[in-house]
């Protein structure tokens, strides 16, 4: 076994190893099971910075795979790892931002009851998330992709004994199963046609004149795109991605930085060659991204709750991802995966310190509570709303040019001009959050206009007020806001890592051509109308959306998807999950305790001539007998 070899197995090992031993022997020690994760994840940071540094580098590929269970001749299942400049990079970030959010929860989270079964999901988290990075072939792919499942459904639904995030969890279980039944059924399919389906087996099977005929290859692409769209939040399968923001706010940044929904960008990024091969479900993919894009922006422009606003944001910058994807470039996809998991993380954990402050989500309570006495929290929410914006020199902005150049270079006009649209609404939602935020609302202005009041938070608030508990909060978020500064002038490096097509796309702050004064010139004119509406002395405090509330309405409530589903797909469910009662209550139950009163009654009736009396035996015996000889005899036969 090599030295890369075991650096990918520490990556993995150590959040596994801390999370079987917080789960089995430290649930009562709180600060021991905080301790473990943070240096099994301090351990897998610093082995996957090694193979970042020293393994993977440009243009080489290391492939370790071991048999574990042949099959038949051609087919067996396999462990292992692929370690190439994609995956580590992918591996480093995960572990960073589920270190940070491990650092950040030992405030956070200090004192809850489940401390130490938290930090236990974590690790659980982290080690899932790291066997889908680096995982070696589809098959193992399938199965950490179903565990960061399990462990999402355990992170959201923490708080079970709540009903809010109980339903939330198995929202976001059920919603993305949908998506993964497709997901199943092209891993499947690429096994059934290519034996183990290692990745690098599959992208050379995809290539022109490989194993995969072209309308194989095209129907496994559609078929993991399924999965792709549950896990990532998009298109219809979105919903549950909001709703998840009753977990715990650590949590939040963590499913939404670098992992869970993050998880569905990387697997089209890793099977990218496979995806480009089958052009039909990449503009399928395109359009989608640029509805969902759209789509969620209109539902940040009117969320009340800060969490609700980031959680539809989150939606918004995959489909980012995806449209770069989409239009032929790796580098920006991957680019803008990167610095999104910095910002985001960066904009959860802030909002994170306002909830603990004031005790709500929603924007305008936590203004009217001093929000500016929370200065790392201020720091950090105006530095990751400025990203998420894309406002030069933000690590948003190198990042969102890329995309736009990709889009500019493999897309078709419309597209590229709903994406500049999409990027004019992120910067005005991204400056309505901070106005709404940190800027209190002054007499004479209007109270009103939300459209949702935040009902979770926290725990309760004695648990959150240790002094070192805050200072681990508040140099998390300080750390993640540098780094917002530095991550949008990695482009050029991950470009030449990653190759391929768009590589170049990731450019400097003085490549400012008309593409890039174009989207700043929305981006300032965004952030322009929500200073007017929410941000200047005496402003209305209430967006142009909300002017029309019939249409804030529609926006606010998920443009109506959830009642759609809950009219036509839940009711139909519901009334087949009824039929089904009622044919197991009625037809097997009833037909199956018919049979057993019968058997009680014959026994009852049976019993009644069972009297003791030997006498009334033998005459009955006798009489039978006198019967059968009658019938069986001469005058019988005749």
């Amino acid at each position: 076994m090599t030295g890369a070899t075991l650096a990918a197995l520490l990556v993995q090992g150590a959040p596994l190893l801390a999370c079987a031993v917080v789960l089995l022997g430290l649930r009562g020690r709180p600060r021991a099971a905080a301790a473990l994760g943070i240096a099994a994840m301090v351990a897998s940071v610093l082995a996957s910075g090694w193979l970042v540094a020293t393994v993977a580098v440009p243009g080489r590929t290391l492939l370790a795979q071991t048999v574990f269970l042949p099959v038949d001749a051609t087919r067996s299942l396999a462990f292992g790892v692929l370690l190439d400049p994609l995956s580590t990079t992918m591996a480093l970030v995960v572990a960073a931002v589920t270190l940070a959010v491990m650092v950040y929860s030992t405030g956070y989270m200090a004192g809850d009851p489940g401390f130490a079964r938290y930090y236990g999901f974590l690790a659980l988290f982290g080690w899932a998330m790291q066997g889908l990075v680096l995982a070696a072939n589809l098959l193992q792919t399938l199965v950490f992709w179903e565990l960061v499942g399990l462990a999402s459904f355990l992170l959201i639904g923490f708080w079970f004994d709540r009903p809010a995030p109980a339903a939330a969890a198995r929202k976001a279980f059920i919603m993305t199963r949908v998506g993964d039944v497709g997901f199943l059924l092209g891993v499947l399919l690429l096994i059934r046609t290519l034996g183990l389906a290692t990745i690098p087996d599959v992208i050379a099977a995809a290539a022109p004149g490989g194993a995969l005929a072209p309308r194989t290859v095209t129907i496994a692409a559609a078929l993991l795109l399924m999965g792709v769209i549950g896990k990532s939040a998009q298109g219809p399968l979105f919903t549950w991605l909001p709703d998840a923001m009753e977990g715990p706010t650590p949590v939040s940044a963590l499913l939404h930085s670098a992992t869970m929904v993050a998880a569905g960008v990387y697997l089209v990024a890793r099977l990218h060659p496979l995806f480009l091969a089958a052009p039909a479900v990449m503009r399928a993919l395109l359009w989608l991204a640029v509805a969902t894009a759209l789509a969620t922006a209109t539902m940040a422009m009117v969320a009340g709750d800060i969490k609700r606003v980031l959680a539809y944001s989150t939606i918004s910058q995959l489909a980012y991802m995806l449209m770069g994807l989409a239009a032929g470039s790796t580098a920006a996809g991957f680019f803008h995966l990167t610095t999104h998991a910095g910002f985001k993380a960066l904009l959860f954990l802030s909002a994170g310190i306002f909830i603990h402050h004031a005790h709500s989500n929603d924007m305008r309570e936590i203004a009217a509570r001093d929000p500016r006495s929370q200065r790392a929290g201020v720091l950090g929410l105006v530095a990751g709303s400025a990203a998420l914006a894309g406002v030069i020199p933000f690590a948003g902005y190198f990042s969102k040019e890329a995309i736009l150049a990709a889009l500019g270079n493999g897309a078709p006009r419309p597209a590229l001009v709903l994406a500049y649209l999409g990027a004019g609404l992120t910067a005005y939602y991204a400056f309505r959050m901070v106005f709404l935020t940190l800027v209190p609302a002054g007499a004479g202005t209007a109270a009103g206009g939300g459209t949702e009041r935040g009902t979770h938070g926290p725990s309760p608030a004695p648990a959150h007020r240790t002094t070192g508990g805050e200072r681990a909060m508040g140099g998390t978020v300080l750390f993640l806001a540098a780094l917002t500064l530095v991550l949008g002038y990695l482009g050029p490096w991950l470009g030449a890592r990653l190759g391929g097509a768009g590589a170049g796309a990731a450019g400097g702050p003085l490549e400012l051509g008309t593409g890039p004064l174009v989207a700043l010139a929305l981006v300032a004119a965004g952030i322009a109308v929500a200073w007017v509406e929410f941000g200047r002395a005496g402003a209305p405090r209430i967006g142009f959306v909300e002017r029309v509330p019939p249409l804030a309405r529609f926006f606010a409530d998920n443009w109506y998807l959830d009642r759609l589903y809950r009219a036509t797909v839940i009711r139909w469910a519901t009334a087949l999950a009824r039929a089904a009662h009622w044919n197991d209550r009625t037809i097997v139950d009833g037909a199956t305790d018919g049979v057993a009163n019968g058997t009680i009654g014959g026994g009852r009736l049976l019993a009644l001539v069972q009297s003791g009396y030997v006498q009334a035996y033998v005459a009955v015996a006798v009489a039978l007998v006198a019967a059968l000889a009658y019938l069986l005899g001469p005058a019988g036969a005749r």
